[in-house]
């Protein structure tokens, strides 16, 4: 029942207050839930001069919400779509909640600011239902100074509404370490959590959703790492560090637009490396908890600067994606059935843009541009048969006309002829 009297409101809503002849109205949305922030659309209408939008506010039974709007300039005739977040109060009734949208602004040549207030609407308010589901282990529950703890797992969580998404949040010892926000309400995680000293530590891993948090703790013990284990590290982040720069310069070699940072990178990385490997050698001062330190920063760089250089790739060629389809946009009406058959190519290359890994950037790049470059081969071609139609039409065409004035010509020379015999 009371959802039926709030979609007959929503759908028939009353007369709108107005001042001067602009309008306000909050458009029908879907239920929000309780405790989570809600996205409210409002549409303004201005049938008067012009104006300058200041303000929006909102009245909901959680508080007023106020949108700054910038002074911007709306003319007599247009319509604007407005988005104003309010909290939902995790308190608040289940069922019908009423809103009031108030516009202030100011009528060109005009002084003194103005207010339109729309009509009360309801929209539905649902009581949080939420099931949520996290299994997370380490690796490993004993790990060596300067080793990174990984943290690995799955996660799921319903009834949260669509555009909120939950996070992951790590304490260590009861101090927070990490907090990652993640980009869905579902899927598979893997954390490195840094722990600098030696012992037992309390780990807690929590997945929070704004009202609530389901946690798993784990203990996890630190050894001082031996001397030869780092040594074994040392060699193992110069391997990887010579992955990185074979990398980079095949990117170089395909003329890969690779951001600055990326060099600067590979430098503080063969400073880290280097420093390490001084302190193990003896030739500079440190402890095993500063080698274990300085490879972790060299193993995290070349990681991040990898993933950069993969994006890298991907996002040339997206580039390039984006220009052959405005390309084969020209030839949408010319011939349908090629520019479907090519539509699906260009999406199916999309997809394998999307999957290039590291092992396989380079020859990936390649085998996609080749297959680009034959697409657009064959989109030049219909486009230039198209222009050759249109040359022979315009030859014909000429032709017709050439031939109509010399017919019609000769038909008055033979009326004039007549009329002079007879006369």
């Amino acid at each position: 029942m009371i959802a039926s009297i709030l979609i007959v409101l929503q759908l028939n809503p009353l007369p709108l207050l107005s001042q001067g002849g602009v309008y306000v109205q909050i458009e029908p949305r879907e239920t929000c839930i309780a405790g989570f922030p809600c996205k409210i659309n409002i549409s303004i209408s201005n049938s008067d001069g012009t104006i300058l939008l200041h303000k929006l506010r909102l009245i909901t039974p959680w508080g007023a919400f106020v949108k700054d709007l910038g002074l911007r300039e709306m003319r007599a005739g247009e319509s604007l779509k407005v988005s104003v977040v309010v909290n939902v109060s995790i308190d608040s009734l289940e069922g019908p909640n009423f809103l009031r949208p108030e516009l202030i602004y100011f009528v060109r040549g005009e002084t003194g600011m103005k207010s339109s207030q729309g009509n009360s609407s309801a929209i539905l308010i649902q009581r949080p239902r939420i099931t949520v589901s996290l299994l997370a282990s380490p690796l490993s529950y004993q790990i060596s100074l300067g080793e990174p703890l990984i943290l690995e797992g799955s996660f799921r969580v319903d009834g949260i509404p669509s555009d909120f998404y939950p996070t992951l949040r790590v304490y260590v010892d009861g101090a927070p370490a990490i907090e990652k926000d993640m980009n869905s309400s579902r899927g598979l995680f893997s954390i490195q959590v840094p722990l600098a000293e030696p012992g037992i530590h309390e780990v807690n891993l929590s997945l929070c959703y704004l009202i609530g948090c389901e946690s798993k703790t784990f203990s996890v013990l630190v050894r001082e790492a031996p001397k030869e284990q780092l040594s074994m590290e040392l060699n193992s982040t110069k391997r990887y560090f010579q992955d990185l720069l074979n990398y980079y310069r095949t990117a170089v070699n395909d003329a890969i637009p690779i951001p600055g940072y990326v060099l600067s990178n590979i430098s503080a990385v063969d400073s880290l490396i280097s420093e390490a490997e001084g302190i193990l050698s003896g030739n500079l001062t440190g402890d095993e908890q500063r080698v274990g330190d300085l490879l972790n920063r060299a193993r995290g760089l070349i990681s991040l600067s990898i993933e950069e250089i993969t994006r890298a790739y991907k996002e040339t060629l997206l580039s390039k994606l984006d220009n052959l389809r405005n390309k084969l946009n020209l030839i949408s009406k010319i011939d349908k059935k090629t520019y479907s058959n090519l539509s699906i190519s260009l999406d199916e290359l999309k997809d394998e843009i999307v999957s290039i890994s590291p092992d396989n950037a380079s020859k990936r790049y390649w085998d996609i541009t080749n297959r680009m470059e034959e697409i657009e081969k064959i989109i030049d071609s219909k486009r230039e048969g198209l222009m050759n139609d249109i040359a022979k039409l315009s030859l014909i065409l000429i032709a017709l006309i050439l031939i109509s004035i010399v017919s019609i010509t000769m038909l008055i020379l033979r009326v004039w002829r007549v009329e002079m015999s007879e006369g």
